[in-house]
């Protein structure tokens, strides 16, 4: 789908799966739960096309969230809820972050590596260790 905050990141961030998976993991609590693994990036490519969906398929050998750089995210669950949590989790974080740019930018407190493990040893998920500091 095509979910506006997220895609917007995509125009600000570096595309780079580690720190945009932890800006994401930073700005909400849920997020690092819902998607332990982060996100996977693929390059920006035409969509519509067999290569895109041959990288998308790649990418998610790891990830269950791809960003389409500057078009959109693919995403997968067991269901369509779950799914679907899992998008609007992601661009919740992504319009959470919107909001602070919008309102000067200045992150004053966010959520820190040892609270993201205290978070996935709660919650019984597995943090990508790639990610953590």
């Amino acid at each position: 789908c095509h979910p506006t905050n997220f895609i917007a990141l995509s125009f600000t961030q570096d595309l780079d799966e580690r720190k945009l998976s932890r800006l994401l993991w930073q700005i909400q609590a849920e997020s690092l739960v819902v998607f332990p693994e982060g996100v996977g990036i693929i390059p920006y490519m035409t969509p519509g096309t067999n290569e895109i969906g041959a990288k998308t398929a790649a990418k998610m050998a790891a990830y269950r969230v791809v960003m389409w750089p500057h078009h959109g995210i693919f995403a997968v669950g067991a269901d369509l809820d779950e799914t679907f949590g899992l998008i609007e989790t992601v661009e919740k974080a992504a319009l959470i972050y919107s909001q602070i740019m919008a309102q000067g930018g200045q992150i004053k407190q966010k959520i820190t590596d040892d609270q993201l493990k205290e978070l996935a040893r709660a919650f019984g998920v597995e943090a990508n260790p790639k990610f953590l500091a």
